[in-house]
């Protein structure tokens, strides 16, 4: 694939085109021909997980089962692989905010609009660290596991909060990946109800970006595992 990029300026006139269209009942008809066929994957993936779900849009921002989650969760599995393995995305691509506004704004805006509406411009194309689909992209790569069921098992209790809380926190010398992969499969291990209760993995991970900046976890005795265990243990001593 031949990512193409578009700036913020572009991103804003097509997502103003693109509620004119909608309000008039028009179909998208902006991805070319070279695109078509991502248009379609992305398209399919997202109806095939709503289908897995037994729900419909109108369901997604329902409270009740955790739909929105859910959704994120494994459309982002789905659309990992899909940019990963069919069309040859890499780190430096996905690094690229306008490669994604391209595909947010050009490619399937309407997969967006089932997941938020269209009075979410940060979702579609204002703010890079809010894109849907780089965020959906990044909170998987930052939590790989190894294959697609592992990643899947570590994160299947995890809310969207969890999403926020891991893509937002780059640091000044970008994301610590294999860190936070760590950091993602001992949240795993906690016991979900108390842990959300407490809001323990914000905790964890603003202690962890203030740790960063005097402590190298790798050279940590018994490294980033233990790093990552004494993160946890600091908040279970009570030191809030």
């Amino acid at each position: 694939m031949k990512w193409r990029e578009l700036n913020v300026k572009e991103s804003e006139a097509l997502y103003n085109e693109y509620i004119e269209y909608r309000q008039r009942g028009k179909e998208w008809d902006k991805c070319p021909d070279d695109y078509l066929s991502l248009k379609a994957d992305i398209e399919k993936a997202f109806a095939d997980v709503l289908q897995d779900m037994d729900i419909g849009p109108e369901d997604i921002q329902k409270k009740a089962g955790n739909y929105a989650y859910r959704t994120d969760l494994y459309f982002g599995l789905k659309l990992y692989r899909i940019l990963n393995e069919k069309y040859g995305m890499m780190v430096r691509h996905a690094s690229t905010a306008g490669i994604w506004r391209y595909i947010s704004m050009v490619v399937a805006p309407e997969v967006i609009e089932l997941r938020y509406g269209l009075e979410h411009p940060d979702r579609f194309w204002k703010k890079a660290k809010r894109l849907w689909f780089r965020v959906l992209w990044w909170y998987i790569y930052l939590s790989w596991q190894g294959s697609e069921k592992k990643t899947a098992d570590i994160l299947q209790n995890n809310t969207t909060d969890e999403i926020l809380q891991l893509v937002d926190r780059a640091g000044k010398g970008g994301y610590r990946v294999d860190l936070y992969r760590e950091i993602m499969k001992n949240n795993a291990k906690q016991n979900q109800n108390e842990w959300k209760k407490k809001q323990m993995f914000r905790k964890i991970m603003v202690l962890n970006t203030a740790r960063l900046q005097v402590i190298e976890p790798a050279l940590v005795d018994g490294g980033e595992q233990k790093y990552v265990r004494d993160l946890c243990e600091y908040f279970r001593e009570g030191k809030e």
